[in-house]
């Protein structure tokens, strides 16, 4: 949940958000960051195991359980505020997707959006800036950048390791009635998918709404 301090009466556009909403695609969950997370673990893996034959539901729900905790304390040391994932199969395989939503406090009002696009459009040494520009999200401008970059894989068990393709779009989102940004970052490890997974993160990240107070 995105807080902020109490302020003056504003008019309608600089209000203060105090969360925000995003349209998920079935099988996806938001997953806040706080003190609650192991109790939306337990939770969440319960919901999945539900219709496993029983004989082989503790064994997926440990394996399950792990899993998702290693992703959302990796998520929480990269200062996440909250974690979209996929958590249920779509023709019986996993989603290879997951989104990431921190907080960039001092770079969204004004000119700062126009440096901002000027600076992540340079990338970095590790990936290739494919696209970049300012769209419009939540009545408001905010800067898209999509990019690639390659990540090697050690093997595990039987699985061999190899290079992946990793494809990231990113929106950085004006807070209103502060300086600050909202970051949604969405990414896919399998190349062949990013076309489509593409277009479902822009729904989603063009889905954002701001909840005021």
């Amino acid at each position: 949940m995105v807080h902020a301090p109490v302020a003056a009466p504003m008019t309608a556009a600089e209000r203060i958000a105090r969360d925000f909403t995003l349209l998920l695609p079935p099988g996806w969950a938001r997953i806040p960051l706080d003190g609650r997370v192991p109790l939306r673990v337990k939770n969440l893996v319960t919901e999945r195991v539900a219709d496993v034959p029983v004989e082989q539901r503790e064994t997926l729900r440990a394996a399950l359980t792990r899993e998702l905790t290693a992703v959302l304390e990796s998520a929480a040391r990269q200062g996440g505020l909250d974690v979209l994932l996929s958590v249920a199969p779509v023709a019986g395989q996993p989603v290879p997707a997951s989104g990431l939503v921190t907080h960039l406090a001092g770079q969204g009002n004004g000119d700062a959006l126009d440096s901002l696009v000027g600076t992540l459009a340079a990338g970095s040494g590790t990936s290739s800036v494919r696209e970049i520009g300012v769209v419009e999200v939540a009545a408001g401008p905010a800067v898209r950048r999509l990019t690639t970059r390659r990540e090697r894989v050690d093997g595990q068990g039987d699985l061999p390791g190899g290079v992946l393709t990793v494809t990231q779009v990113d929106y950085f989102v004006p807070l209103p009635g502060t300086r600050d940004l909202l970051v949604l970052t969405f990414t896919t490890p399998i190349e062949q998918l990013a076309p489509p997974l593409v277009q479902l993160f822009d729904v989603m990240g063009g889905s954002l709404r701001w909840v005021t107070r």
